[in-house]
């Protein structure tokens, strides 16, 4: 039997001819030096409630001060999490889009674009709000040598609060003026403030003078903007962005030093150019058993994609809906609070941990699908006879099943055109907790000149894979 190793991340080039390699809820993990495949493929984690937000809305925003008090905000209420409850701080001016946090130590600020911006006390947590001669109101806000940093909507420029203050001078603001146009993201990162354009990216540090401390940093303007404002986000000692320049946009960058470098594929790219509008992505960022996620979220597109820099590989995130159907990955925000990965809901209040021993979202199946890639032999039809395939066995449902439940099982289909039809699935046991004798195998597949096979799941339990053994014949023609 020759062994097919898995080695691949996801996603379709423009061309089926070229590739079709969906990776839906799976992972890579490359293997140590010595194992027997080079790339092992785990589930995603499942979504476990942790808690629900009352009132109305998605949860637009969950926050950490630097103090460690979460904060969040689900439809135009502001919360803060107190003793495994939720007491409410205030009411936003709006109750949909994105909400950015940013804290001094003593005071929190919470933006949405509006003119409203509640500040909350960290001490006392009472509520006031920006105000002022110098307050243009904000999408942005962040901490930077003690001052809080926003831009100003719709211009090239940007303003500051005093040191440890939330108050204003109308005169402590500057531009970004190396190209005409105007701010639409912004983010700290190593003690510099980032400011993208729609074409272009400029780059401010603190220059230490109390009268004007931010002076843009000489050799670091770049030619390269951001297409999604809220996709900017921060992640391995770096930032991350979905990015535009004069002749197009629809990848994705990564800072290498000053310089931008792409880290999307064409195969993500050529559905990123799908969608019907990109501009509203956002992403979010955590760490998790080793490996370090950027998640891309299209909320008209109703897609999410994941950049694993561990593997530099790309994978896709799907809900499964009760009617099958799948859509984007529930998760519209993130914090990371006493040791759990957490994440609200783009729907309701519910505010889950993203749990890698759950195998579903919050009771819904998680449904987990890689494909192989094209067997060809030189044209001629080949034979297939045995699939066996190189996974984790004896995963779920002991001497004592749950009443209910059943066994589980892994699904495997085909196709012999390229990927645009499929074959209905045929079913295997994955065997139950200590059947570790069970070898998960199907018989008499048929002919094809290209064959792709695709393994699906949805089973409650564990589940890992590394590809698998196939024994062939070449035909003569």
């Amino acid at each position: 039997m020759a062994r097919i190793p898995l080695t691949t991340g996801a996603g379709s080039t423009r061309s089926k001819i070229a590739g079709t390699g969906r990776q839906v809820n799976l992972y890579a993990e490359i293997n140590p030096a010595g194992s027997p495949a080079p790339v092992t493929y785990y589930g995603t984690p499942g979504l476990k409630l942790w808690s629900t937000i009352p009132g109305d809305g998605p949860v637009r925003l969950q926050y950490v001060a630097s103090n460690g008090v979460q904060f969040a905000v689900r439809g135009a209420k502001l919360y803060r999490y107190d003793a495994g409850s939720w007491a409410e701080l205030t009411t936003l001016a709006s109750t949909s889009g994105r909400v950015i946090a940013a804290d001094n130590g003593t005071s929190a600020v919470f933006v949405d674009g509006t003119m409203t911006a509640p500040v909350v006390s960290l001490s006392t947590f009472t509520v006031t709000a920006m105000s002022g001669d110098g307050w243009y109101g904000a999408n942005f806000v962040f901490f930077l040598n003690g001052r809080l940093i926003f831009n100003k909507p719709g211009t090239e420029q940007f303003y500051w609060t005093g040191l440890y203050t939330t108050t204003l001078d109308p005169l402590d603001f500057a531009s970004a003026e190396g190209s005409p146009d105007d701010i639409v993201s912004m983010v700290v990162d190593h003690l510099e403030l980032w400011l993208f354009g729609p074409t272009s990216l400029e780059i401010f540090y603190d220059s230490g003078d109390p009268d004007a401390p931010f002076v843009r940093m000489q050799g670091a303007f770049n030619e390269v903007g951001c297409i999604a404002p809220f996709s900017v986000n921060r992640l391995d000692n770096t930032i991350y962005w979905l990015g535009r320049d004069r002749n197009g946009g629809g990848m994705v960058f990564r800072a290498q030093n000053y310089q931008p470098q792409r880290v999307s594929d064409h195969a993500l790219e050529t559905a990123i150019a799908s969608y019907e509008t990109v501009e509203d992505a956002f992403s979010w960022t955590y760490q998790q058993a080793g490996h370090t996620f950027f998640v891309l979220t299209f909320p008209t597109a109703q897609k999410t994609w994941c950049f694993d820099v561990a593997s530099n590989m790309w994978h896709e995130r799907e809900y499964r809906l009760s009617s099958n159907q799948t859509t984007r990955h529930r998760a519209n925000s993130h914090a990371y609070f006493e040791g759990k990965n957490l994440v609200g809901d783009f729907e309701n209040g519910n505010v889950y941990e993203l749990d890698l021993d759950t195998y579903t979202d919050h009771g819904a199946e998680i449904l987990r699908l890689k494909d192989f890639p094209h067997m060809v032999a030189d044209g001629y039809r080949h034979f297939f006879r045995q699939f066996v395939l190189d996974c984790q066995v004896a995963v779920g449902n002991g001497g004592t099943p749950v009443p209910g439940e059943p066994d589980p099982e892994v699904w495997l289909s085909w196709s012999d055109d390229g990927g645009n039809t499929w074959a209905s699935t045929m079913v295997q046991k994955l065997g139950k907790i200590g059947e570790f004798w069970r070898r998960v195998q199907w018989n008499r597949l048929g002919m094809g000149r290209d064959r792709i096979f695709r393994v699906s799941t949805t089973t409650n339990a564990k589940f890992a894979m590394q590809g698998a053994f196939i024994e062939s014949d070449r035909g003569t023609s």
